[in-house]
């Protein structure tokens, strides 16, 4: 394969690198652990895929329940367990695990094809932020409900997981279905996605949604 189209898969990276300024050891291991999500993901849709063939579409139905679930799982666990970190970091470290997934997932689905560098670029480049920015949501979603009241902690959760997947589903309806115009919504989508990361990564969102604590007050 040409350098140029190398690049051209490797091109997210460098935009998040200039996104938070500098990159480090967790944001490496984040990036990598979005390399080896993609390895389960792609035996279980095999597997999927082959033993309930009735499903109407895997790319609307399981793909993106399974993709982002693992490219967050690092990002759910360390929370769930109460792992604190920074919340720009968390925000960071979504993103690199997203962004990661999709190089190895463009890489196979574009790979076989014959597509020049700026298609092959425009591809790689939306893919790759959509993944960043659904898997982005999941952890600024952790970031926002992480000192909600327990017992609220599930379903918060599992709304933020919900919201990303149903990004994800539509991206891939657009891709598949829509033609021309889906093409064009999946080029806008990631970019939308991005500037509203953008602006909670800036912006201490947080403290709006922290709990009053006198919700949890006995009444007198």
């Amino acid at each position: 394969m040409e350098i140029p189209l190398v690049l051209a898969y490797f091109l997210p990276i460098i935009f998040l690198s200039a996104f938070i300024g500098h990159t480090g050891k967790r944001f490496v291991l984040y990036l990598l652990w979005g390399f080896i999500a993609s390895i389960p993901v792609v035996l279980l849709n095999q597997a999927i895929t082959s033993n309930f063939p009735e499903i109407v579409s895997m790319e609307l139905n399981i793909s993106p329940l399974i993709e982002e679930f693992f490219k967050a799982l690092p990002i759910i666990i360390p929370v769930v367990l109460g792992s604190r970190n920074n919340n720009r970091d968390i925000l960071v470290y979504a993103l690199a695990s997203g962004i990661g997934f999709s190089i190895v997932e463009n890489w196979a689905l574009f790979g076989k094809e014959n597509l020049d560098f700026y298609a092959l670029l425009i591809r790689s480049f939306s893919t790759s932020l959509m993944h960043g920015c659904t898997c982005g949501i999941i952890g600024y979603g952790m970031v926002l409900i992480r000192d909600s009241h327990k017992k609220t902690l599930p379903a918060l959760l599992l709304g933020f997981f919900m919201v990303a997947v149903l990004i994800h589903a539509v991206y891939n309806l657009n891709a598949l279905y829509m033609g021309l115009a889906g093409a064009i919504a999946d080029l806008f989508l990631p970019l939308l996605l991005f500037l509203f990361l953008l602006v909670c990564y800036h912006v201490d969102l947080p403290p709006l949604f922290r709990p009053d604590p006198r919700d949890f007050d006995p009444p007198a």
